[in-house]
């Protein structure tokens, strides 16, 4: 089989990663590291540096070589040496890509990569993240695609927002990441067991799960778990933990249309047979329930920005009006979208 050695720039700029959309050939529109191939007697970073200059018109440093990953595809063996980077300057150009974006972690599996370039999310995740890259290959390949089969509210990208979330709060604690992470990415895994005791499964899931035992003592997994298990909103007692207060926190996920929406795709999953108004009054009452004045979502966390937020929800549940005019757009697209 024919093999061909090529360079790609892993490009950081803060908590973003930049990513090329593929503008020619076989995988043309999918998604890849910029970088290309090395020419006769080029060292890899004589040869990133050159591509980068020939594709996106700018400089960068290295900064550490990443991973080299090895790849088969149909006609060819691929040798991709990556390296993390920086850009010299904000300017840069698309030579050859047809667009680019820059993504953060909730947002590494929004494009379609090339294969080769997939198996770098997880190595990247972790750099993001700040947590062991052995830990973040575990949880980003074996337990956050498990949240595929869950309902539209708590898919794979829930899971990882409310990661990227507690990340994010942990900044003001004291707290080992990856604890956090790993109790943040399994907060919700006993939705595959029953929804009204999901937390508490999440929980006896994390105790079994062998393998966390590779990063975590006993009295570690048990946090993780309690953190877990405190993660939800109707919880009669206040979480035991830091971890669990952050993850909980995290998952409140305050953001108005995004809460209004949720609720509605749950009453179309769960109670298909509801007419209209039965959608809207079920809504009408879950939001009542838990988010306004004296509703049972607590929140744990000072430095949150969900105060402000649900501040801004409690006064739409108070407009009846407006509040109507949301669900009649989103129950159409959901409906017929």
């Amino acid at each position: 089989m024919k093999r061909i050695e090529v360079v790609a720039a892993v490009i950081r700029r803060g908590a973003r990663i930049f990513a090329t959309q593929r503008g020619y050939g076989d995988f043309k529109d999918w998604w890849e590291f910029p970088g290309g191939k090395m020419e006769a007697g080029e060292t890899p970073e004589a040869a990133l540096v050159r591509e980068i200059r020939e594709e996106l018109s700018t400089e960068i440093r290295i900064d550490r070589f990443l991973e080299t990953v090895e790849w088969d595809y149909p006609a060819f063996h691929l040798t991709l040496h990556c390296f993390l980077c920086s850009l010299c300057s904000e300017a840069l150009h698309l030579n050859e890509h047809e667009a680019a974006r820059w993504l953060d972690y909730t947002q590494l599996h929004d494009v379609r990569w090339l294969p080769a370039d997939e198996g770098l999310l997880p190595l990247l995740a972790a750099e993001l993240l700040g947590v062991d890259p052995t830990l973040a290959a575990f949880l980003e390949t074996q337990v956050i695609p498990r949240y595929a089969g869950f309902d539209k509210a708590h898919r794979e990208d829930h899971a990882r927002s409310v990661v990227s979330r507690a990340i994010d709060l942990a900044a003001w604690y004291p707290v080992d990441r990856n604890m956090l992470y790993t109790a943040a990415a399994c907060h919700d895994l006993g939705l595959s067991v029953d929804r009204k005791t999901h937390h508490l499964e999440s929980g006896k899931a994390i105790r079994e799960m062998a393998e966390l035992r590779r990063w975590f003592d006993d009295g570690q997994i048990e946090s993780i778990a309690q953190a877990a298990e405190d993660h939800r909103a109707s919880s009669d007692h206040e979480p035991r933990s830091v971890y669990g207060r952050i993850v909980a926190e995290a998952d409140r996920q305050i953001v108005p249309e995004s809460i209004i929406r949720r609720t509605i795709q749950y009453g179309l999953a769960h109670y298909p047979e509801l007419p209209r108004e039965g959608h809207w009054q079920r809504m009408l009452d879950h939001l009542h329930e838990k988010y306004a004045e004296g509703g049972y979502l607590k929140l744990w966390i000072p430095e949150s920005p969900n105060a402000a937020r649900l501040k801004e929800l409690r006064a739409i549940i108070r407009d009846e009006e407006t509040l109507r005019t949301l669900f009649e757009q989103i129950y159409a697209e959901e409906t017929h979208g």
